[in-house]
């Protein structure tokens, strides 16, 4: 073999030889580990129903009014269920109105039960949760244990510039989710 070729073979085993040592110390700085605490998985059912146990929409008719003048009112109670089997909180995210042009402010408040909303005059016992304008209408998040109820009293109270002869609609948006 010539003196070149070994030089070459030489040459070669060094730079294999570098790139292997290269290797493995890159290859260390892959092997760190870290032990954690377990943490507890739970399951469970979570379901908002509103106005009947087990519904999902619910067609709130009850607070409608027929030929409210300004400053006239409609006022009924709404049973929120915690129909599933985990605690949950729910908020009221939003309320709509299918005319804007028709002013309406909204209360909403918690009682201790339906008969506690009458539809006139104040209700029983009530804690406020919310009274302004209907629309962008939200609460805070309230909690309700697994197969419990939270009775709302809500109240829309037509405004003073309310048009003659216009009629609206509104539409709530609540959400829940689970505690856990």
């Amino acid at each position: 073999m010539s003196n070149k070729t070994r030089w070459l073979l030489v040459g070669g085993a060094a730079v294999v030889g570098v790139g292997l040592l290269s290797a493995q110390q890159t290859g260390a700085l892959w092997t760190q580990s870290q032990s954690v605490d377990a943490g507890t998985i739970r399951s469970g059912i979570l379901d908002l129903s509103v106005g009947g146990e087990g519904l999902s929409s619910y067609p709130f008719t009850a607070l409608a009014g027929a030929n409210l003048l300004p400053g006239g009112y409609a006022q009924a109670p709404v049973t929120v269920y915690n129909s599933g089997n985990v605690p949950m909180t729910y908020r009221l995210l939003n309320g709509t109105q299918s005319n804007p042009a028709v002013p309406l402010d909204l209360t909403a408040s918690t009682v201790a039960s339906e008969s506690s909303c009458p539809a006139s005059g104040n209700p029983t016992g009530a804690t406020q949760l919310y009274a302004g304008a209907l629309i962008g209408a939200s609460f805070a998040e309230r909690t309700v244990p697994p197969g419990a109820t939270e009775v709302l009293c809500l109240r829309g109270t037509v405004g003073a510039a309310a048009p003659p002869s216009q009629s609206t609609t509104a539409t709530f948006t609540f959400s829940a989710r689970s505690q856990q």
